[in-house]
């Protein structure tokens, strides 16, 4: 987000069908506010695997489907059997995935309109191999990735290397732009030290990207979404 924040309404998604999460079968269908940890759970309770790589994204559905978000080499959209939403005009639609098209941290559907849900496939496993699973995502979250604030991945991987092993070959691990600094911990994330304003990161992501160009050919697309308006 800018500094100067957006100059119109802003709609949190919370209530109704928006924060339902519910089991059948082997589906799980989540409104668009239910955090994604949750889902990973309700996995659990049923005993559903396959969505353990969930846990550990602070997210919502929604932002989970309007990046295809990932981690731990899994995909939003790789779980989805039909997402639920709202055309600009209010009219509710459904589709399958098999109706929908899907790219890498890109779901075009979703700048126009507005997910109200969608149900999540997983595959039936012993609880103990689900657990296990869910320890080893948070364990290598927390041995591979800052525990400081940040926004998670700035750049999308390109083909040649992925973003944080470039920056660590680039030495740009602990360089800054004020209070913005790249972790040491991970090259693909940009760590808040405290009081970082929104410019100071911005700036940093650019000097990022002209030394990858500069020093590999590679031009770098930020993951993350750039939103509002310069302070």
């Amino acid at each position: 987000m800018r500094d100067g924040g957006i100059p119109g309404v802003v709609v949190h998604p919370c209530g109704g069908d928006f924060d339902m999460i519910q089991t059948d079968g082997a589906e799980i269908t989540a409104g668009a506010g239910v955090k994604l940890r949750e889902v990973a759970l309700a996995g659990k309770a049923a005993r559903l695997g396959g969505l353990e790589w969930l846990e550990g994204i602070p997210g919502t559905v929604g932002g989970g489907l309007r990046m295809n978000a990932g981690a731990m080499g899994a995909q939003t959209f790789e779980k989805i059997v039909r997402v639920r939403y709202l055309d600009a005009n209010g009219e509710a639609h459904t589709k399958t995935r098999d109706e929908l098209e899907v790219f890498y941290r890109h779901f075009p559907l979703l700048e126009k309109n507005f997910a109200v849900s969608a149900v999540f496939r997983g595959e039936p496993a012993p609880l103990e191999e689900i657990v296990r699973k869910l320890q080893e995502s948070q364990e290598k979250r927390r041995t591979s990735q800052p525990a400081a604030k940040s926004a998670g991945c700035i750049f999308k991987n390109p083909d040649a290397c992925p973003a944080g092993k470039l920056v660590d070959e680039l030495g740009l691990k602990n360089s800054r732009v004020g209070k913005a600094r790249v972790s040491e911990v991970h090259g693909n994330f940009i760590v808040n030290d405290g009081g970082a304003t929104a410019a100071e990161m911005l700036e940093l992501i650019e000097t990022i990207k002209a030394t990858a160009r500069a020093g590999r050919g590679i031009e770098l697309e930020t993951e993350v979404q750039i939103v509002g308006e310069p302070g």
